[in-house]
């Protein structure tokens, strides 16, 4: 899986990412992105996860979703998910994400 972060003004990141959120992507997925907002030398509030090129997502994938939207909701951040394909919509909504995740 390549993941990419970019920065983006003071407080976001944009991260990118192609190939399916499994058990083991997930981890490194969530690892990168969570590092990046812990070691920023500004606070990360607004992250926009780009999902045109995910093919998939599981379980644990929707797990490493929750807990970044956890996180940045502590500290009244933002969370968005971009390009989402129908498919993959319908995992977020039928465990009940897309009442709290933003889609663009």
């Amino acid at each position: 899986m390549d993941i990419m972060l970019k920065e983006v003004g003071i407080d976001g990141l944009y991260v990118t990412a192609s190939g399916r959120l499994d058990l083991d992507n997930a981890v490194v997925y969530g690892a990168k992105i969570k590092d990046f907002i812990e070691d920023s030398p500004e606070q990360i509030t607004n992250v926009t996860l780009d999902f045109s090129e995910i093919t998939f997502i599981s379980s644990f994938g929707l797990k490493v979703i929750l807990e970044l939207y956890k996180q940045l909701n502590g500290q009244k951040g933002v969370l968005k998910l971009k390009n989402v394909s129908e498919q993959l919509k319908n995992s977020f909504v039928i465990v009940g994400f897309d009442k709290f995740l933003l889609f663009e």
